[in-house]
Order: structure tokens, then sequence, then C-alpha cells
């Protein structure tokens, strides 16, 4: 997989090299979704067992790492796509120097960086206080100079968008050279499964360097697209169900719960489709079709932990404007840092953990070999 991914050798057709990129942006956005998933915990358990303002401190370190890996895992993407760019350069003719302005794409990401750490800086100063400042200056001069870092960060992207976006438009659009060159012959596209037998499909067979390109790909997808499109349905069944409530006052007492996991379930069950594909997997490896759902444990906890949150809207305070009280509201933060929920969320994380490494075990060969359906295993991506 490194060898046909991250290989400078050799030359790349477009639609090859899309696969590529969506590959590799599937990888980073599965590592964001696992350091997301286990800052959770990790932070909970920091609050709770070594400050004694649990809440503000869980809150605080968790958006501001949040802010920050997410940011470093984005600046990460250029880099490793370097490759794939140099071997569609060769395609059209080109050195792979050419590949240089995809650095350029990390320099706003990583000026975007500043934005957490000056969080974390700013609040972390205003809690521990004098004792031992983070900042010897005044609020105003630090947010002034978070200020500044932001609006040259801001400003770099906007200069380099139009140019950087031409030229990725270029190796997109244009066509390769037919002919031989000095990096090699034309590369030749591979006939694709059917994306239904190869994504969809709980029948037939997938290798592990199969499973894994395509898992990444369609999550990416799925990642992109479910979570925004669900929104707009979901909303609309939210209004329809305000309307029912303001004629059946009855309803009201689990308004707020239903509402809550309409907006959350989005983005917690996005990769559910992923499932086909896992029970393709665990039959090439002969295992048994339940272990499907082991790696799809960490999808629990997120559902249940904002459920404390939904006891604190009442229909007056959804309908009529009524606050929520800070004892309330304390103690549904604690009910969701709490040792309960830690032990949840890293209970299913261990589970999770476990379903995906069975997941990537070696191929069972006399297995496939036996399968009828041998011939539905395919690549995503061609061979190198």
């Amino acid at each position: 997989m490194n060898h046909a991914l991250f290989s400078r050798t050799g030359r790349l057709t477009r639609r090859d090299f899309a696969l590529t990129l969506g590959v590799i942006s599937g990888g980073v956005f599965f590592a964001m979704l696992a350091l997301c998933y286990l800052l959770f915990p990790l932070t909970a358990s920091a609050a709770v067992g070594f400050f004694r303002d649990s809440t503000e401190v869980f809150f605080t370190v968790y958006i501001a790492a949040f802010l920050g890996l997410n940011l470093l895992l984005y600046a990460l993407i250029p880099p490793l796509a370097i490759p794939a760019v140099v071997r569609r350069l060769h395609d059209l003719g080109h050195g792979g120097g050419w590949a240089a302005p995809m650095l350029l794409l990390c320099v706003p990401v990583l000026l975007l960086m500043l934005l957490p750490v000056c969080i974390f800086i700013g609040i972390l100063n205003e809690m521990i206080g004098p004792s031992f400042p983070l900042w010897n200056g005044t609020t105003e001069a630090f947010a002034s100079a978070v200020a500044a870092s932001m609006g040259i960060a801001l400003l770099l992207f906007f200069l380099l968008f139009l140019p950087l976006a031409c030229w990725l438009g270029w190796l997109f659009l244009k066509k390769g050279k037919p002919e031989a060159n000095r990096w090699g012959d034309p590369p030749v596209e591979e006939v694709l499964p059917p994306t239904r037998a190869a994504y969809f499909s709980c029948a037939g067979t997938v290798t592990r360097t199969a499973f894994i390109r395509r898992s990444l790909l369609l999550l990416l997808v799925l990642g992109l697209v479910l979570p925004p499109a669900a929104q707009l349905i979901l909303q609309s069944m939210a209004g329809v169900f305000m309307i029912l409530v303001a004629a059946i006052p009855e309803a009201a007492r689990i308004l707020a719960t239903v509402i809550i996991i309409l907006f959350v379930l989005p983005f917690v069950l996005f990769p559910l489709p992923l499932l086909p594909l896992v029970r393709q997997r665990l039959r090439t490896l002969g295992h048994s079709p339940y272990e499907a759902f082991l790696p799809f444990a960490v999808l629990l906890p997120p559902l249940i932990t904002p459920l404390p949150f939904a006891r604190l809207f009442s229909y007056e305070v959804l309908m009529e404007g009524s606050t929520v009280t800070d004892g309330a509201l304390q103690s549904a933060v604690d009910s969701m840092i709490g040792v309960p929920s830690i032990l949840l969320w890293t209970l299913c994380g261990i589970l999770s953990f476990i379903g995906i490494i069975r997941l990537l075990a070696n191929d069972d060969i006399s297995y496939r070999r036996e399968s009828s359906d041998e011939s539905e295993v395919h690549d995503v991506l061609p061979k190198m």
C-alpha cells in the first residue's frame, strides 16, 4: 500500500490521481476522528483528577487541543500528497520539482494553529492568575497579538488560494501525454468493480489492501456528504415537531431529547454505511459476521453523553425563553465528564480498537480460494 500511494516513480492518470488523493485525505480524516475520540476521556480524566474547577479546564483543553490537532492533521495532507503529485506531473511530461507549490498549502494552516494556542494560553492565564502568569501584558495586548496573527494567516490564505486553485485545477483537468516519456510508459487504468458490489454489498471478499483503501475513501465521502445532507432533513423534522408540541403540550417532555438526538445523529452515525465493507472483510477472514459491530462501538458514547443536557431544556426554556440554573448546568457537565462516562468512552474505544485490529489481519488465502466469489476481490487503485 505504501509503495502504491507514496511512490514517486512512474506516472498517474487523472482518475487514479483523484483516487489516491481521496485515500490519503481519508486516512487523515480517520486519524482526526480517532484523535477527537481519544481527547474526550483523556481530557476528562485529567480535569477530574487534577483540577478543582474541572468543567472550565475540560472545555478549555478539549477545544484548544481539538482545533490544534485538526489543523495539524490538515497540514499533513499536502506533504503526503506530494508523491502522487510527482507521478501526475510525470504523466504530464514535467519533472517533480513542479510539486513544490503543494508545500505552500501548509503555510496558512500552520499559521492558523496559533489560534488554539493563543486561546489555550489566554484562558490558562486567567485561571492560574498572577502566581504563574503565562502572559505578562494586558488582556488587550494579548487580544491584539492574537488578532494580528489571525489577520496574517487569513491574508496569506487569500493570496495563495487563487494561484494554488488554478494549479490544482491544471493537475486534475489536463490530460496526460499518450506516448512514453522519460518517466515511463503511459499508465494503464485497471477496470474498477461496480460501486455497489465494492462498497455496499455484504457478499464477496476483499483483500486487506483493498479494504483499507476503500474504507478510507468511503469514510471521506461519507464525512463530507452525509452530515450536511442529513442536517437539512432533520432540521425540517425538528421544525415540524416544534409545531406539533405547540398543539400538543404533553409532547414537550421529550422535545429537547428528540431535538438534541436529531442534531447529533448525523455527525455520529455517518460511518455506519461502512458496515457492508466490514462484513466483506470478515467474510474474507472467516470471522463471525457479528464482529462487524465491534469497530462501530465508538459511536455509542457520543450518542449517550449529550443526553444529560436534554433534561435541562424543558418546554418553557425552548419556547418561552426561560433560563437554566447554574446548578443544573453544572450537574449536567459533571455527568458528562464523570467517571461512568470516562469508563464508557474507554471501554468502547478498546472494543473498536480490537475490532479494527482484527479487520487488518493477514488475508486467509485458503478461505479466499474456497470462496465462490473470489473474482470480486478488487483493488480501488491500480498496483504499481
